[in-house]
C-alpha cells in the first residue's frame, strides 16, 4: 500500500493544468481551462479543468477525478505506475521496498540492459554519421529520401561489416560477453570463446518502448544478403508482439488528432513523420497481436490501415482488422494506387495526396465487402449467401449494437435483402460457429463472446438453448453435470465463492433450488429441484435442458465454463466498481474513490489478461492452453 504522505506530495507538487495540457490542448475561460474531452469525440468543448480545485470534469461524457486518476484513464495504467511517473515528473523520490537479492539482480539486469541498448545505438549512429565503411549506408538513406533531421530523429545507424566491430566496442567499455549474448547483440561462437556481432553490414533502426528508452533493433541488408530484415530476439527488454515501432514518436500526435496510422515497414513509418503525417506506427516484422492493439487504443479510438496492396497486405488487413475491431477500434482502410506503400506514394505524390487518401478511407467492413464482392457475383442467389457467410465474422465481431445493426442494413441495400434475412442468417451462423470455422477456415476466435444480432440474438433464457449467450451456455452446460448430484453441486459453490456472476432470472432460480436441494443431502436432486421448480416459470426452462443431449460430461469443459462463469463475474465487479466511483466522486468522497481504484485497477488488468483469449470456448471447443485464470495467454495461433 502506497504511503498518503508520499501521494499528497505528489499531488502538492504537481498542478493539474499542466498535466492534462500534455495531453489536451487548454484555453482559459474564466477562473478554469476547457478543451475537447480526451476521453469521448466532441466537437465543442465540455471538458473542464480547475486548478483552484485540482480536479477535471467532462460535462459530456461525465468523467471527472484527480490528477492520478486522469493519468490513469488517459494511459490506461494502473495507480503503482501513475504514481511512480508523475513522481518523476514532480520529483519526489518513491520509497524503495527491501528487495532480495534476486529482486536485486533481475533489476539490475534490466538497468545495464537499457543502458547496453542505448550505447550499442550511439555507436551504430556515430558509424553511421563517421565510418568510411557506411558511405554505403549514407547513401542507400538519401536515396530513400530521407532528410538528416530525420534521421537524427529516429536514431538510425549502421553495422560494419565485419564480426566485432559491437563486441569489442562494448568489452572496452565494462560489459560483460554473457550481458551482449542475453540481449542479443551478440552470438556466442560455436566453437572456441568469445562471440560475434549478431548484427553486420546493415542499416540499423532502433526500437524504442513507449518511453523512448531503445529496447532492441532491426537489421536491414542492402544487398542480397538474406535474411533482409533481422531483428533483435525476444529478451528481457523486447518483446515484439508488445511493442509498436515509432510509438515512442507518434504517440502524443496519435492523441492529438484521436486517429493512428499502421502501416508496415520502418522507412514506412520514417517517411510519413518526414511528410507530416507523424501518426504512423508498425508492427515489427509479424502480424498484429492483440497486444499491440490494446497498446495502441490507449491512444486513439480510430486506427487507419495502411499496409502494401500486394497479397500479403491485404491478408495482414483483415488480420490487423480482425484484432482491432472486437477491441472497439473504429478501424477504416486505404488502398494506395499501383500497389505503392507509403514510403514510395509520399515521394512521388506529396503530403497533400496522400492526406487526400486517408480522408476517403473506407470502412473495415466495406473494405471486407469489396474483397468478397469480387469473388462472388452479389446479383445471384447463391452469391448473396456466399458473401453473408464470408462476411458474417466480421458482422459478429463488432461490439456497437448501433454499428452492427446499421451495417447489417447497408449490407441489405448491396444484395437487395431485407435487413431482418441478413439477420436471421446470422444469427445461425453464430450457433454454429464451429461448424461455419470448418467450412470456411476462421477460426472460432473470430466469434468473440460479445457477438451479437439484433436483440433477438440474445433471447430470453426461456427460449431455450439456441441463441444464448457465452455465460448462459455455461451455465447450463454446468447445470446439465451437476444434475442430480449434490457434490458438483457442493463443488461449485467452492469453486466460485462469492464470485457468482450475474444470471438471468430463470438461471439464478435453477442454481438457488439445486443449491437448496444439494444442502439436504437426501433423495433425488433431480426431483428435488423439479417439484421446487413447479409453480415457476423456470420449470419449462429446466425441463427443456434436461431434455437436451450434451453428450458425455468433460472436465475439461467444466473448467472452461467456470472460467466463463468468473469472467462474467469480473466484467460485473469492474461495472460496480465504476458506478461507485462515479457516485463518490459526485459526492466529493475523493478518499473513497482512491481507496476503490486499485481495486477496480487489479480487475481490469486480470479482465484484459483473461480478454486475450475470450475467457475459454465453451461446450468442447477448447483451445490448448494453460487456464487463463493460472496466467494463460495467447499470443498468434
Amino acid at each position: 500500500m502506497q504511503d498518503p504522505r508520499i501521494v499528497d506530495e505528489v499531488r502538492h507538487r504537481l498542478d493539474i493544468v499542466d498535466v492534462v495540457a500534455q495531453y489536451v490542448p487548454l484555453k482559459r475561460q474564466g477562473g478554469r481551462y476547457v478543451g475537447l474531452c480526451p476521453f469521448h469525440s466532441e466537437k465543442t468543448p465540455s471538458f473542464s479543468v480547475s486548478g483552484e480545485k485540482q480536479v477535471f470534469h467532462c460535462f459530456g461524457c461525465g468523467v471527472h477525478g484527480d490528477v492520478f486518476s486522469f493519468v490513469m484513464l488517459r494511459e490506461n495504467l494502473s495507480f503503482p505506475e501513475v504514481l511512480r511517473k508523475l513522481a518523476e515528473q514532480a520529483g519526489v523520490t518513491l520509497p524503495e521496498k527491501e528487495l532480495t537479492p534476486a529482486q536485486r539482480e533481475a533489476r539490475s539486469l534490466v538497468e545495464r540492459g537499457y543502458a547496453l541498448h542505448q550505447r550499442a545505438a550511439e555507436l551504430f549512429f556515430q558509424c553511421l554519421r563517421e565510418d568510411a565503411r557506411a558511405r554505403v549506408a549514407r547513401e542507400y538513406f538519401h536515396r530513400r529520401g530521407l532528410q538528416d533531421s530525420v534521421i537524427i530523429a529516429f536514431s538510425l545507424g549502421f553495422a560494419p561489416p565485419g564480426w566485432d566491430f559491437l563486441y569489442r566496442r562494448l568489452l572496452a567499455e565494462g560489459y560483460r560477453v554473457d550481458e551482449l549474448e542475453r540481449f542479443g547483440l551478440a552470438v556466442r561462437r560455436p566453437e572456441g570463446e568469445g562471440a560475434y556481432d549478431r548484427f553486420r553490414d546493415r542499416v540499423m533502426f532502433p526500437i524504442h518502448d513507449v518511453r523512448g528508452r531503445v529496447i532492441g533493433f532491426g537489421g536491414r541488408v542492402l544487398d542480397d544478403t538474406v535474411p533482409k530484415y533481422l531483428n533483435s530476439p525476444e529478451t528481457a527488454l523486447f518483446k515484439k508482439g508488445q511493442q509498436l515501432y515509432g510509438l515512442h514518436k507518434a504517440g502524443p500526435a496519435i492523441r492529438q488528432k484521436g486517429l493512428a496510422l499502421l502501416v508496415e515497414g520502418y522507412m514506412d513509418v520514417i517517411a510519413c513523420h518526414q511528410y507530416g503525417i507523424p501518426q504512423a506506427v508498425a508492427t515489427l516484422g509479424t502480424a498484429l497481436t492483440a497486444d499491440q492493439g490494446r497498446l495502441l487504443l490507449r491512444y486513439a479510438s480510430q486506427v487507419v490501415i495502411g499496409y502494401d496492396s500486394d497479397k500479403a497486405g491485404m491478408e495482414a488487413t483483415v488480420k490487423a482488422g480482425r484484432i482491432l475491431v472486437p477491441l472497439g477500434a473504429q478501424v477504416k482502410v486505404i488502398s494506395l494506387p499501383d500497389g505503392k506503400d507509403p514510403d514510395e506514394y509520399l515521394q512521388k505524390h506529396g503530403t497533400d495526396a496522400f492526406w487526400r487518401i486517408m480522408d476517403s478511407a473506407c470502412s473495415f467492413f466495406e473494405f471486407r465487402y469489396r474483397q468478397e464482392a469480387a469473388q462472388h457475383d452479389g446479383a445471384q442467389v447463391d452469391g448473396k449467401v456466399a458473401l453473408v457467410r464470408a462476411l458474417a465474422p466480421d458482422i459478429l465481431m463488432m461490439r456497437s449494437p448501433v454499428e452492427q445493426e446499421a451495417t447489417i442494413h447497408w449490407l441489405a441495400r448491396q444484395l437487395y435483402l431485407a435487413p431482418n434475412t441478413i439477420e436471421s442468417e446470422l444469427r445461425g451462423i453464430a450457433r454454429n460457429g464451429a461448424e461455419m470455422g470448418h467450412k470456411k477456415g476462421i477460426s472460432r476466435q473470430t466469434i468473440p463472446e460479445h457477438a451479437t444480432v439484433s436483440s433477438e440474438a440474445s433471447p430470453a433464457a426461456a427460449k431455450g438453448p439456441d441463441g444464448a449467450s457465452r455465460l448462459e451456455q455455461a451455465w447450463r452446460y454446468l447445470i446439465h453435470w451437476m444434475t442430480d448430484d449434490g457434490e458438483r453441486v457442493r463443488w461449485l459453490e467452492q469453486r466460485l465463492g462469492d464470485q457468482f456472476p450475474p444470471a438471468s432470472p430463470e438461471i439464478q432460480t435453477i442454481v438457488q433450488a439445486m443449491q437448496r436441494a444439494a444442502g439436504e443431502r437426501s433423495g433425488s436432486l433431480t426431483m428435488a429441484v423439479t417439484d421446487q421448480l413447479a409453480a415457476s416459470p423456470a420449470g419449462a426452462y429446466y425441463s427443456s435442458l434436461l431434455l437436451t443431449d450434451w453428450g458425455s460430461p468433460d472436465e475439461a469443459t467444466v473448467e472452461d465454463c467456470v472460467n466463463i462463469l468468473r469472467y462474467a463475474w469480473m466484467l460485473s465487479e469492474i461495472e460496480r466498481l465504476e458506478l461507485e466511483i462515479a457516485v463518490r466522486s459526485q459526492q466529493g468522497d475523493l478518499d473513497t474513490v482512491r481507496h476503490i481504484l486499485p481495486q477496480l485497477t487489479s480487475l481490469q488488468q486480470a479482465r484484459n489478461r483473461a480478454a486475450r483469449i475470450y475467457g475459454a470456448m465453451p461446450l468442447g471447443t477448447r483451445w490448448n492452453q494453460r487456464l487463463w485464470h493460472k496466467g494463460g495467454t495467447t499470443d498468434e495461433r
